[in-house]
Parts: structure tokens; sequence; C-alpha cells
């Protein structure tokens, strides 16, 4: 494969991750309503009031030298590397480029850029990482069928297709952090 070719499909795995995790905001959601408690401060993400968005929350977590902050509509990754966008409007990650936190509902185009492939993906690591662990410590509390419940009610939502169901949704991103632009994509994976 040449190196345009393989920027290509790293381009498309990112792409597919980002719908990946646009579901993953919506379970995300359904776990701070959870009947057992908000899942997220189960899990130590300290919750506060949003600063943008009226009547919205945010949601963080820091753990070593990364700082993970969850709203309704966003979401952030703050490593010592460059920090990590995810706009859920666009279904997309960016490098956020201002010194200040993103905050739900201010940013402007200026604030964000489009890397390279191979640089988002380094520095999207750690959200990542993050997100396969958490989808682990979710199973391990509420049991598998919990989150089977989530993406049926997602399915009905969205009306049309959908991600991979939970536990392929993990392993294919396992995967991908392992193989890289050599991961297959979500459609070929469940095959």
């Amino acid at each position: 494969m040449t190196a345009s070719a393989e920027h290509t499909k790293l381009s498309l795995l990112l792409k597919d991750c980002a719908k990946g995790f646009y579901q993953q905001m919506y379970f995300l959601g359904k776990d701070v309503i959870n009947p057992r408690g908000n899942q997220l401060q189960n899990y130590s993400f300290k919750k506060s009031p949003s600063k943008g968005l009226k009547g919205t929350s945010c949601y963080t977590h820091k753990n070593h030298s990364r700082t993970i902050e969850l709203y309704g509509s966003c979401a952030a990754l703050y490593t010592s590397s460059e920090p990590v966008v995810f706009l859920r409007k666009r279904c997309r990650f960016y490098h956020w480029v201002p010194d200040q936190k993103l905050v739900a509902g201010q940013w402007s185009q200026a604030d964000i850029k489009p890397v390279a492939s191979s640089v988002m993906l380094a520095s999207l690591t750690p959200l990542l990482e993050w997100w396969v662990t958490y989808e682990m410590w979710i199973e391990n509390c509420l049991g598998k069928r919990y989150r089977e419940q989530c993406f049926t009610e997602w399915s009905k939502v969205q009306g049309k297709a959908v991600w991979l169901p939970p536990t392929e949704a993990r392993d294919w991103v396992m995967q991908f952090l392992q193989e890289k632009g050599k991961h297959v994509r979500p459609k070929d994976f469940a095959k």
C-alpha cells in the first residue's frame, strides 16, 4: 500500500471512529440518567454546570496527565500533546487551537483545525483507550444487557443504519488502537 493510500485509509478509519464516538455520546447520556445512579459520577467524573449551554452539564475526569471533558454536544481531551475535541454536530474529531478549554456552544471555526490522520490518531489515542476501559467498566457494573438495551434504543432514535453493536464497537476500537491504518472498516469488521 502506498503512503497516499495508507493516509486515505487512516482518514476513513478516523471518520468511522467518529461515527462510533457519536453513538458513544448517546450511551454516555443514558449512563447519566441510569436508575442505579449517574454512572459517569460513579466512574469518578466530576459534574459541574456548563459554562456555555444553559441547563446542561460538563463532566470532567482527570487522570495523570490527561483530562477528559464531556458535554452533550461535544467532548474534549487535554494532554501534554495537542488537545483534541469531538464536535457532535459535525461528527468529527479536531485539534483544539486556543489555550483555553472548549466550552460547549462557544467555539468558532478558527478554534479547530484538521490535522494529518497519523497526528490525529496519536493525539486521540488516550481518549480511545479511555472509551474501551470505560465500556469494560460499564459492562462489569451493569452487565452486557444494559448496553445492548442502550443500543436498541439508539437504533430506534436513529431510524437508520447505526454503528456497531456495543461489544463489537469496543472490540473494533481496541483493534484500531493496535492495528491503526491496517485495521478493517466497521462495515467489514463483524463479517
